[in-house]
């Protein structure tokens, strides 16, 4: 399992449609149960990593901003949705949250994105299903929480986010 492979599943699963997250889990593990247990332990690894690096304070302004709000726990539903919409939104998001302003859709601001999607247990589901695994079996993929990344400045703080994201706030209005 290599990156590109990584992607191709994702790919495969989420169709980069964000009205269908709410199927994104269930489709990504019927994807990873075709894979041998090692492989998809791999592919676990690298969701992991990627959910781990968008672990910043720029990113999370960009998901307070779109979804009005985000606690920790929507901050890292926000990062799996952000997976789910694929590579290119993924990696240029990483280079640059501002980028967001060309995928988000005025009107998904009105209620904020559907990014409670549970992609985030997609591996070991798949996991279990291929080695029979109860649920109370380690699982061999741990994501500690990593240390959150970049400059800390205050959310609500319009002059701030206007700095940091200027295109998502002039979308949004701010």
């Amino acid at each position: 399992m290599d990156a590109d492979r990584f992607w191709q599943v994702i790919e495969k699963a989420t169709e980069h449609d964000p009205k269908t997250a709410e199927d994104w889990d269930t489709k990504l593990v019927a994807q990873l149960v075709t894979l041998p247990a090692h492989d998809i332990l791999a592919w676990d690894r690298i969701f992991a990593d990627i959910t781990s690096r968008a672990y910043r304070n720029d990113l999370w302004a960009a998901a307070y901003l779109i979804n009005g709000g985000a606690s920790d726990d929507g901050f890292y539903y926000f990062r799996c949705w952000l997976i789910g919409m694929g590579r290119d939104v993924c990696m240029n998001a990483l280079e640059d949250p501002d980028s967001l302003a060309d995928v988000v859709e005025p009107n998904w601001l009105a209620d904020g994105i559907d990014a409670e999607a549970e992609i985030y247990a997609a591996g070991f589901r798949a996991w279990q299903a291929v080695t029979g695994a109860a649920d109370d079996a380690p699982y061999p993929v741990q994501n500690p929480k990593p240390e959150l990344i970049g400059e800390d400045f205050d959310f609500d703080d319009d002059e701030e986010m206007r700095r940091v994201l200027p295109r998502l706030c002039k979308l949004i209005g701010d």
